[in-house]
């Protein structure tokens, strides 16, 4: 995969994700998975910080993350080794622009189309939205598996999302390692510091 389309794949993929630094959490929570749940379905303004890492079968990147939800709209940063000069992504419900150091700036109506569009395959970018924050898309069937009240495992639409670490933040856990994944293709996102309002 040509680093072009590695960074615009990324970038794709994380379109449409009170400061706390993560640390391992080994207590259990101290809300249950619906209230969890019900929780972040309602948090629809929060700011993640970490990393990320696509591996495919001939190609294993990763680079710095920021990504900045505010309702709608999102803004995301991928900076280091896989962004080499960095990528921008800027998005709401009425489209997407990308901007990719050295090159001109890509629009579409949606993350999902401009994927089809230049890459030539698909992702549920929109259900990643909820994934990264440890709960199922709303609206689509789903499997789960759970440990001490917080999600181990989520299949949805065919992707299978495994939760490895949580911290806590006002006593409702969220995710600082995950990895997404479907046949060749797998995400990795380490949460170095969630801010959110829940």
């Amino acid at each position: 995969m040509k680093i072009r389309a590695l960074i615009l794949s990324t970038a794709l993929l994380l379109a449409g994700c009170s400061g706390l630094t993560p640390k391992q959490d080994t207590a259990a929570p101290i809300h249950s998975w619906d209230e969890l749940r019900q929780a972040l379905l309602t948090a629809d303004s929060w700011q993640l910080r970490g990393k990320i890492g696509i591996r495919t079968p001939s190609e294993n990147q990763s680079a710095s993350l920021y990504w900045q939800q505010q309702q709608q709209h999102y803004q995301i940063e991928l900076t280091g080794p896989l962004g080499q000069g960095g990528a921008r992504i800027d998005g709401n419900g009425e489209g997407i622009t990308i901007n990719i150091a050295g090159e001109d700036p890509l629009w579409a109506a949606s993350p999902e189309l401009l994927m089809e569009q230049t890459l030539g395959w698909q992702f549920p970018v929109h259900q990643l939205l909820y994934w990264v924050r440890g709960i199922p898309a709303p609206g689509q069937p789903f499997e789960l598996s759970l440990n001490q009240q917080r999600p181990q495992k989520i299949i949805q639409n065919n992707w299978e999302i495994n939760y490895l670490r949580f911290s806590t933040q006002q006593g409702y856990s969220l995710p600082e390692k995950l990895t997404i994944s479907q046949n060749d293709l797998r995400l990795t996102i380490i949460a170095k510091e969630w801010q959110i309002q829940l």
